[in-house]
């Protein structure tokens, strides 16, 4: 597997290398990952979204709130966004590494 791929800059490559380790020991856990991510990424933005909603109800400063409440959500979601262009990036080097083993 000397293979080298050409890697979008968006794609950090031990992420990747992780994910392809994962995918080629047992190569039906994608769409369980891409499910778990989901879930976790829903969560994550109702439960931030719920507590800016009941502090502002509680009277907070809603320029304040707000505007943090949108920084966190642009980050933690610009994170997802990363880890799962990674995970994609895996799975298409898993796809060809394969494809190129068979036809060797």
């Amino acid at each position: 597997m000397s293979t080298k791929h050409n890697r979008p800059w968006y794609c950090r490559g031990g992420v990747v290398d992780e994910y392809k380790d994962t995918l080629q020991t047992d190569g039906q856990r994608l769409p369980m990952l891409k499910t778990l991510k989901i879930i976790r990424a829903i969560i994550v933005n109702v439960g931030m979204i719920g507590i800016a909603g009941y502090a502002i109800g509680q009277g907070g400063d809603p320029t304040l709130l707000g505007g943090l409440a949108l920084g966190v959500l642009g980050l933690y979601n610009g994170l997802e966004l990363s880890d799962y262009a990674a995970l994609l990036q895996a799975y298409k080097e898993v796809q060809i590494e394969t494809r190129d083993d068979g036809d060797r």
